[in-house]
């Protein structure tokens, strides 16, 4: 399963109005500690060395009151690590929590000097920039592969840096949540033009 399902965990535990730790232990390597109170996660690997296709990704999760201290050690902004998370969780198709004919705008501007990226990807993100569009209609209009153009998209959804129209067939927006926890506040303050 891989980091596909790091990413649903992620995607459904943000969901969640109680705060919850995450754990990410690719195979192989040092545990990934994630706090999303704060959207930073500590991890001793950088993104350098991120294993793109790493088997197995055991999730843990860890329930915490919402003031107990957070991630131990350098913490990082986890828009790279949820960025390079997206890219390589679903390499041949949408994520889980999209479908064919969802329509996408970028809703904020990542930092391109955090994050680790190619020139073709970050045409991808621009053309985002300028209209609702499917993701078929973006790869034709970024002249790109219908699947590098996906990739991206399921990177920056998972980020939470789209807006999404779904389409008549689709998923909801979001993965159901467990019925033990209520539905969160939406008002999070994400939805301004970050990094340059």
């Amino acid at each position: 399963m891989g980091w596909a399902g790091a990413a649903m965990a992620i995607q459904s535990i943000r969901q969640i109005a109680k705060p919850i730790l995450i754990s990410l232990s690719p195979a192989g390597y040092k545990s990934i500690a994630i706090d999303l109170r704060t959207n930073m996660y500590v991890w001793a690997v950088p993104l350098t060395e991120f294993p793109a296709d790493p088997g197995e990704v055991r999730v843990g999760t860890y329930p915490i009151a919402g003031d107990d201290p957070g991630l131990a050690g350098s913490q990082l902004g986890i828009d790279p690590l949820l960025w390079m998370i997206g890219l390589h969780a679903y390499p041949l198709g949408p994520a889980s929590w999209l479908r064919p004919g969802d329509k996408f705008r970028l809703k904020w501007w990542p930092d391109f000097d955090l994050l680790p990226h190619t020139p073709t990807q970050a045409l991808l993100i621009k053309k985002l920039a300028g209209s609702m569009m499917t993701v078929d209609k973006l790869a034709k209009i970024a002249k790109v592969d219908q699947l590098e153009a996906q990739q991206v998209v399921n990177a920056l959804s998972l980020m939470g840096a789209l807006r999404r129209l779904e389409s008549k067939n689709s998923a909801p927006m979001q993965p159901p949540t467990s019925a033990e926890y209520d539905l969160p506040d939406r008002s999070r303050g994400r939805h301004v033009r970050r990094g340059g």
